[in-house]
């Protein structure tokens, strides 16, 4: 960490800065209604391209044996296969239970897990799919929508027992340039602004700490290097069941709008010294489903006057100074 000067007046401290580019622009959602979209072309795209990167891997490990499609299976002829995983849930939710019959008569238990120890594994690619088994592809350690490499052979009874699999990693990564002076990125989340046994204290600590307001010099330097604070959802707690559904008198309205005016002050206070990114939560006021959209900028009027604020989606991608981040709150 480069050493900084702790003999300067706390006044002239000057706070870095770094190159800030959003890239929420694949999480909008458009105004269009459904036409009945689908994710095929989604897994198509991401197999052709991930089989590119997979293809000098497998001629590297498994230079004697050919690539197969699965239509092109043979019994007990060893190959490697190319394609995404779908993994079968025995206790995944579907919208069906809600209509089905036996629901309707005997309401089924809500499962504290998903998982099951009859949950299996298949492979997909363009021509079709089979049943993995084999103890190299257990259930539990993979997830659907991976692509893989696959190393076996197809048995008599139509299934494909693997011995190995390969998966294509991490993709390159971007060199990082050289710095002289560490700079920082805080992520803060669940605050929970409203909720019971919150301390309004605390988080006004945390604003002085960023203000440059809290601690000695050695401190205000250290907080001078944060070039951006990123709120990862879980702001706010709305005590939402003082509603019932019903209109709601005017000291319960006050409840309810407090913890967002005591969240505008704080991020008015941090936005005029530095830029802040705020993304939505589970509890916060914004849409249930992924992706979710930004908060309204009408619940901070305060904060919306200064360009440091952000208000960003979830997740949030962002380039800064040219690093690539990507938060996620769920």
């Amino acid at each position: 960490m480069a050493a900084m000067d702790t003999d300067m007046d706390p006044a002239t401290i000057p706070r870095l800065h770094a190159p800030y580019v959003s890239q929420d622009q694949k999480y909008g959602l458009s105004m269009q209604r459904y036409k009945g979209q689908q994710y095929s072309q989604l897994y198509f795209i991401r197999i052709v391209t991930i089989r590119q990167h997979l293809t000098p891997c497998i001629q590297e490990r498994w230079p004697s044996l050919p690539v197969c499609n699965i239509l092109a299976l043979e019994e007990d002829k060893a190959c490697v296969v190319i394609g995404t995983l779908y993994k079968q849930m025995q206790l995944k939710p579907s919208v069906l239970d809600e209509y089905s019959k036996e629901r309707s008569v005997v309401p089924l238990a809500s499962p504290n897990k998903f998982t099951h120890k009859d949950d299996y594994l298949i492979l997909e690619d363009e021509s079709g799919r089979v049943k993995l088994t084999g103890s190299a592809v257990l259930s539990s350690m993979y997830v659907t929508g991976v692509v893989v490499a696959i190393v076996g052979r197809e048995e008599k009874d139509g299934e494909f027992f693997v011995e190995d699999v390969m998966v294509a990693g991490l993709p390159p990564q971007k060199p990082l340039k050289n710095s002289d002076v560490d700079k920082f990125v805080l992520f803060v989340s669940g605050l929970k602004i409203g909720g019971h046994g919150t301390n309004p204290l605390d988080l006004q600590l945390l604003v002085d700490h960023l203000t440059g307001h809290l601690g000695e010099v050695q401190e205000q330097s250290l907080s001078s290097q944060i070039v951006r604070m990123v709120i990862a959802g879980g702001s706010l707690d709305l005590q939402t069941s003082i509603s019932n559904g019903q209109p709601m008198s005017a000291k319960n309205q006050s409840k309810l709008v407090e913890p967002v005016k005591e969240l505008d002050l704080a991020l008015t206070q941090i936005s005029a010294a530095m830029p802040v990114d705020i993304m939505p939560g589970a509890n916060d006021p914004a849409n249930f489903s992924l992706p979710q959209q930004p908060l309204h900028k009408c619940l901070f009027p305060g904060a919306t006057m200064y360009n440091t604020f952000v208000s960003a989606t979830n997740p949030h991608q962002f380039e800064l100074d040219d690093v690539l981040m990507l938060s996620f709150y769920r």
